[in-house]
């Protein structure tokens, strides 16, 4: 027996599957916005408690965090519009 094609189980798993990559990518944005935000949280303090012992090593890794950060937000936003565009 033959399976018909259904297009409202079609979409529904298409959004389902949507909702998940979008949740992944959410959760991966926070905890990458989380672990920036503390970093720099730390550096501040220690800058604030004396600068000539602060580890301005922290600062070596800034830009490729923030990059790596924006890209998640682009693929954030890319499943954001996927999800809104499935709707209309």
């Amino acid at each position: 027996m033959e399976d018909k094609f259904n297009p409202f189980s079609e979409l529904s798993q298409i959004f389902v599957d949507n909702q998940r990559v979008f949740s992944q990518k959410c959760k991966d944005l926070s905890l990458r916005a989380s672990n920036f935000a503390d970093k720099l949280s730390k550096l501040k303090n220690q800058i604030e408690e004396d600068p000539f012992s602060a580890n301005l090593n922290l600062c070596l890794s800034i830009e490729e965090e923030a990059s790596l950060i924006l890209a998640v937000a682009k693929e954030v936003e890319f499943q954001r519009e996927k999800i809104l565009n499935t709707l209309e």
